[in-house]
């Protein structure tokens, strides 16, 4: 079982073509049961941006099945500024060019991907009294934690049970912020959900890591010219045996990605045991 997870394509001016080749260099080259694409397909949320990114997807959908999410870059957070005017048009052009579901539930053999909306503009799910926080700050509702549970617990047995969310659940180390509102909150509820692995971006840093109830995590760097600390580009590689789930961290160097030395391998939470 292998999934490629890639964050932040950021299409629009810190787009970096080399490293989406080199990202699709790795899609084809593998043998992929899913991809997960979560979150920030455009820079400023315009229409050209998206365009682009459709074409990008449709490249990594014509290799395996892609779960994606919107992230912040993608949500015109003027269309409705702190809850005035049409909600409805906060994802109307990631519903058009990248997905029309936002928090989708894709199978693929052997794997169940459950994708939640954290990107909420300046609406009050993901608003603090932080100026800073504003447009970038995401949440997660007691609701969507609940549905995604459900979602969760209706796999196929034996499928590795994957949640996806563009902001960070756990603090940056280089960034030293949360990416969500309330934190502790979904990391609880995260933690009591039957989830091998959760999968995130947004922070611009690869990323694993176990948290409570020993979910790991796997967060993937940029592929834009956007990474922190003067890092390279980055990419993360999922594996799953009936027993056990890894994440390894693959670099950009000298025009591919290469295997890092960034790898965790953690139990499978999950009840495994043969498919329905």
């Amino acid at each position: 079982m292998r999934v490629l997870h890639i964050s932040d394509i950021h299409c629009g001016r810190p787009f970096v073509q080399a490293h989406v080749d080199a990202a699709l260099r790795v899609a084809r080259e593998g043998n992929w049961n899913a991809i997960v694409i979560s979150g920030d397909f455009s820079q400023r949320a315009r229409e050209h941006e998206f365009e682009q990114a459709r074409g990008i997807v449709a490249q990594f959908r014509a290799v395996a099945p892609v779960i994606t999410v919107p992230g912040n870059h993608d949500t015109a957070w003027w269309r409705s500024p702190f809850g005035f005017g049409d909600i409805a048009r906060l994802h109307e052009r990631y519903r058009a060019y990248i997905c029309r579901d936002m928090e989708p539930t894709v199978h693929a053999p052997g794997v169940t991907m459950v994708g939640l909306n954290s990107s909420w503009g300046t609406h009050g799910e993901a608003l603090t009294w932080y100026p800073r926080d504003w447009r970038v700050k995401g949440g997660i509702t007691d609701t969507q934690l609940r549905e995604a549970r459900e979602r969760l617990a209706a796999a196929p047995s034996g499928d590795l049970r994957v949640l996806v969310v563009h902001h960070n659940v756990v603090r940056g180390r280089l960034s030293n912020r949360w990416g969500l509102k309330q934190p502790q909150r979904v990391l609880d509820a995260i933690a009591a959900m039957p989830v091998d692995i959760v999968c995130t971006g947004h922070d611009h840093e690869e990323r694993v890591e176990q948290v409570g109830g020993g979910v790991l995590v796997s967060g993937a760097n940029t592929l834009s010219r956007r990474m922190r600390g003067r890092r390279p580009s980055a990419l993360n590689v999922i594996e799953a045996t009936p027993t056990a789930v890894s994440v390894r961290a693959w670099t950009f160097a000298e025009g591919r990605f290469v295997a890092g030395p960034m790898q965790l391998t953690a139990p499978r939470r999950s009840p495994v045991g043969p498919p329905r």
